[in-house]
């Protein structure tokens, strides 16, 4: 009977193995642990983080901002519509309240006529027609022309203004004009000669140079003839305007009497 026999490894096969076994455990070691360095990568992002949250806030901010500016321009649009409404309304009572003032006017006139002499009182009504401007008329009376100077350049005092257009009315109406119109523009008691830029207005209706005031009732002698030659020639020698006037017959067309916008009876004067 054969006995088996046991064979001892030997002492190099040993160390082969102890080595090997030793070489695995170390390398599995190695990829499982966690390297030391991964939370270094984390520190070196966190500016972009920090900038990436910045403009989230920034962008969330524009946002709401946008919204509430937008609610505030829609309350403030509503509000100036129900007051343009308002303002709108209220205008249209002070209308109706002059057109029934107006009216009563006329009735009242109509009333004083026919219970006067009507012939009288179409005279009286003519007369002051013609003192108000709302009437045309024509007679012998004076034509002042006025232009600036040749040379004059734009916004200098060598253009005519609008109060040099007014001192030359002023003076015709000293010379005793019954009547005076600028550019075919009868004056009224409610006319203004004003300036708005480089334009002159008269009944708030833009003129065109060269500028004609026409007068009737007015003649070339006298003193009051004098004082406007001497404020054209003031005119022409300080600013160099050039102005003409002629005599003879002249025309003036009707007026518009404009409404007064602020006048109030007198309570006093009414109840009197």
């Amino acid at each position: 009977m054969t006995t088996p026999v046991t064979h001892r490894p030997a002492a190099a096969d040993e160390g082969v193995l102890e080595n090997f076994l030793s070489q695995v455990v170390v390398d599995d070691y190695a990829h499982v642990a966690p390297r030391p360095d991964r939370p270094r990568r984390w520190l070196r992002h966190w500016p972009s983080v920090v900038v990436l949250v910045a403009i989230g806030a920034v962008v969330a901010s524009a946002v709401i901002s946008t919204r509430t500016s937008d609610e505030v321009r829609q309350q403030t649009r509503d509000a100036l519509i129900e007051r343009v409404a308002a303002l709108s309304s209220a205008i249209d009572g002070r209308q109706a309240e002059v057109d029934e003032q107006s009216a009563a006017v006329d009735r009242l006139q109509a009333e004083v006529l026919a219970a006067g002499d009507a012939g009288s009182g179409e005279r009286d009504s003519a007369a002051l027609a013609a003192q108000a401007g709302t009437t045309a008329l024509s007679g012998p009376g004076l034509t002042v022309t006025i232009d600036d100077a040749p040379d004059a350049e734009t916004g200098s005092l060598n253009q005519v203004l609008d109060r040099d257009i007014q001192d030359i009315v002023n003076v015709l109406w000293s010379m005793g004009a019954s009547g005076v119109a600028v550019n075919e523009q009868r004056l009224t008691g409610t006319t203004a000669i004003r300036g708005a830029g480089e334009a002159i207005l008269v009944n708030y209706q833009p003129l065109t140079r060269p500028y004609t005031v026409t007068a009737v009732g007015t003649t070339t002698s006298g003193e009051e003839s004098s004082a406007l030659q001497q404020l054209l020639d003031g005119l022409s020698s300080d600013y160099g305007l050039v102005s003409q006037v002629g005599s003879g017959d002249v025309a003036l067309p009707a007026g518009e009497l404009r409404a007064p916008r602020f006048a109030q009876v007198d309570e006093g004067s009414a109840a009197g």
